[in-house]
């Protein structure tokens, strides 16, 4: 009789247990991630009041059960359905993740590394991804500058110092498009002026003004289709010169050496670009009267000449001066100095059909060398391809523009950092308002041989266990599987289940307390017998 009092109040425990299962889990139908639990139930015990007997073929009888009788239920096990996905919940926030798969993410409490499915986190004040909930930091893979990933997992810091900022870069092409109207009043007064905008290394703007002039015969007359460009000047953003003008521009001479098409576009060597001829007195008593002419090439090399004349026309041939405009100097030796710059390239069009046809004597392309403008800047390669010389009715539409068709090596200024992005495969992107983008760091996530043995550890968190097995960390897509941001995992509670399940385990409740009434009401009956 008392064993029924017992096995109706196992019941009624083991029922209430169930019950606080589902009640736990009715409770966080909205929490992040949530894990629904089951519990299945398993007999406690039994007492045999009878052993069993096999069969007698002495005695011709059979065999006997044994005679048990159970002594309740209890909780046999309670496990979790972690590897449910739950529903998808958009949030737009970049960094709400969801694991689309069976991993999880590592956090770390300060102490040791602990697993989450639950990926709602921020950027902290001090730069480093977090959870909301807890500010555990998230672990991963930070990048270096160029994007390459370090191999000791850490927590990462995502708005340090040196993610703010994205590198500058140089101009190192430009392009000059569009019709150079040949009737065009701006043309054949002063020049057209062509301006192209281009960055140093340190990312400081600067504008190089351009411009391009006709041409003339002996008779003052232009030559169809020719002209000459020559860098005017340089200003800063601030629109001040550079002083470019002071050393870029020279005499009205155009050089055939390849060198010399370089000096207009500011060439660092400026000053080795040299020719001179001096006198050398070879007899000390003698100062008034040279004996020896000495002229010096740009590369420093000399060539001696007795004969005033051979010297004059050697100098001649390199500068391409005329020898009524050399004077040698006095008679003390001096030595004479001259100095030719390009004043401009030699700009070409095809006078059939308006094409380019040269540049500087290249086919399209000039290089414009500005290190001894500043040191920051670089050479900068201008194609001229795109530009026409044709009549368009006084408008002339010739511009410059920083950058090839794909706009490759315009440069760019300093950039800012104005948004973070998480890819499928957990990579962390920097995008700057200068247009470079960069990786910052890679979301490292983790695995488990058996992931529903690990222990719920309270705040959306697991640990291991001696069943779970360790967690193997790595990178998500190396297990097929992804990451979505601007979305969350809901609990995976079903609610139909969940009141189904309660239905049950109230009938249960009530028939297990039924036991105990029953129970009592014949220990009453046998109380009874005595009166």
């Amino acid at each position: 009789m008392m064993r029924s009092l017992y096995s109706g109040v196992s019941g009624l425990k083991t029922h209430q247990t169930r019950m606080d299962v589902i009640g736990n889990n009715i409770a966080n139908v909205n929490t992040v991630a949530y894990k629904a639990s089951t519990m299945s139930f398993q007999e406690l015990m039994y007492q045999n009041t009878a052993a069993a007997t096999s069969a007698d073929a002495i005695t011709g009888r059979g065999g006997v059960n044994a005679k048990q009788i159970g002594l309740g239920v209890t909780a046999g096990a309670i496990s979790t359905s972690i590897t449910t996905q739950g529903a998808a919940q958009t949030t737009n926030d970049p960094f709400d993740l969801r694991i689309e798969g069976e991993s999880f993410f590592v956090v770390n409490n300060g102490s040791g590394n602990m697993y989450t499915r639950a990926g709602a986190f921020y950027v902290d004040g001090v730069g480093n991804l977090a959870m909301k909930t807890t500010g555990y930091n998230v672990m991963g893979w930070a990048a270096d500058k160029n994007g390459n990933l370090a191999d000791e997992l850490t927590a990462l810091k995502v708005m340090s110092t040196e993610n703010l900022t994205s590198d500058p870069e140089a101009t190192e092409f430009a392009r000059i498009t569009g019709i150079l109207d040949k009737n065009g009043a701006k043309l054949n007064n002063g020049g057209q002026v062509v301006s192209i905008s281009i960055y140093d290394d340190l990312g400081y703007s600067y504008t190089c003004k351009y411009r391009i002039k006709p041409v003339a015969d002996v008779n003052g007359n232009n030559i169809e289709g020719k002209y000459t460009i020559q860098l005017e000047d340089i200003l800063d953003s601030d629109g001040n010169s550079l002083g470019a003008k002071n050393f870029l521009a020279a005499e009205n001479y155009t050089s055939t050496d390849p060198d010399f098409k370089d000096i207009v576009f500011g060439n660092t060597k400026l000053d080795s670009q040299k020719f001179s001829i001096s006198t050398s007195v070879t007899n000390a008593n003698t100062v008034n009267e040279a004996t020896t002419y000495v002229v010096t090439n740009k590369d420093g090399t000399t060539e001696n000449f007795s004969d005033k004349k051979e010297a004059i026309a050697y100098f001649c041939q390199l500068t391409g001066e005329d020898a009524s405009t050399i004077t040698l100097g006095d008679n003390d030796g001096d030595n004479i100095e001259k100095t030719y710059d390009v004043w401009g390239y030699s700009l070409e069009y095809d006078t059939s059909n308006g094409a380019l046809a040269s540049i500087g004597g290249r086919d399209s392309e000039i290089n414009m060398n500005l290190d001894n403008v500043k040191a920051s800047m670089k050479t900068v390669t201008i194609d001229f391809s795109g530009s026409t010389n044709i009549s368009n009715g006084d408008v002339p539409t010739i511009e410059g523009k920083a950058g090839d068709a794909d706009g490759n090596k315009a440069g760019k200024k300093v950039g800012q950092m104005i948004s973070l992005s998480v890819d499928g495969s957990g990579y962390i992107t920097a995008t700057y308002d200068n247009g470079n983008s960069r990786v910052l760091g890679q979301i490292a996530t983790a695995t488990f041989a058996n992931a529903s043995g690990l222990e719920k550890q309270g705040e959306n968190l697991y640990s291991e266990s001696l069943n779970s097995g360790e967690a193997t960390i790595g990178d998500i897509s190396g297990q097929g599987e992804k990451m979505t941001n601007g979305t969350l995992e809901m609990s995976n509670v079903d609610l139909s289940s969940e009141f189904t399940e309660m239905i049950t385990t109230q009938r249960g409740f009530q028939a297990n307390s039924r036991i105990i009434t029953t129970s009592d009401t014949l220990l009453e009956e046998l109380i009874n017998l005595k009166r």
